[in-house]
């Protein structure tokens, strides 16, 4: 993102309310717009917290368009990862899980995420490991053996530990990636 691009992110958050913004620039212009500011190069948490209201207004304003496709609720609960709102984030994956069959391996990882929060997380390591599972079962993502590993490493069970660290030390230079949530390049 070149500064110009990014001067007037910041420009359009100091002017306008999302929901403003959202009505004035329609759904997908506002999609890209909160795109930009999520992953906007300073990492500038002002706008990614602009992007998540804007997101939320997008689904207030369209919910129609909104619910056509799984893909916005998960773009709201990666945004709201970012901002650490944990329930949120955890409520909107589970939404975007409610309208796709099969369940999408990125979305599965993120979901299984959500047992990473402060307090009282809304799911246990345990589900969060069938959810892995079930996102790897037919393509060994890198990002989901790491966190196969790591949940296992915090349950305590070091034989399933070193067994998924083996098979991540075995792929992780060459191995597949996960689609990131956020990848919108042929929706917009």
């Amino acid at each position: 993102m070149n500064y110009n691009i990014y001067e007037e992110l910041k420009k359009q958050a100091a002017c306008f309310k999302p929901l403003q913004l959202v009505e004035i620039s329609g759904f997908n212009k506002s999609l890209e717009t909160a795109l930009s500011m999520l992953n906007n190069e300073e990492w500038e948490e002002s706008l990614q917290e602009y992007a998540t209201y804007l997101l939320e207004a997008m689904r207030r304003k369209y919910p129609e368009k909104w619910n056509s496709s799984w893909r916005y609720d998960a773009l709201l609960g990666y945004a709201y990862h970012i901002t650490l709102k944990y329930e949120e984030r955890y409520l909107a994956y589970k939404r975007s899980l409610d309208k796709v069959s099969p369940a999408p391996p990125e979305l599965l990882v993120a979901l299984a995420r959500c047992c990473i929060a402060p307090g009282k997380p809304p799911l246990s390591e345990a589900e969060a490991i069938l959810l892995v599972k079930e996102a790897i079962k037919t393509t060994p993502y890198v990002e989901g053996i790491e966190l196969l590993k790591g949940l296992y490493k915090s349950i305590g069970n070091k034989k399933e530990q070193e067994y998924w660290e083996d098979v991540l030390s075995k792929i992780s230079k060459n191995g597949p990636h996960l689609p990131p949530l956020e990848d919108f390049s042929n929706e917009i």
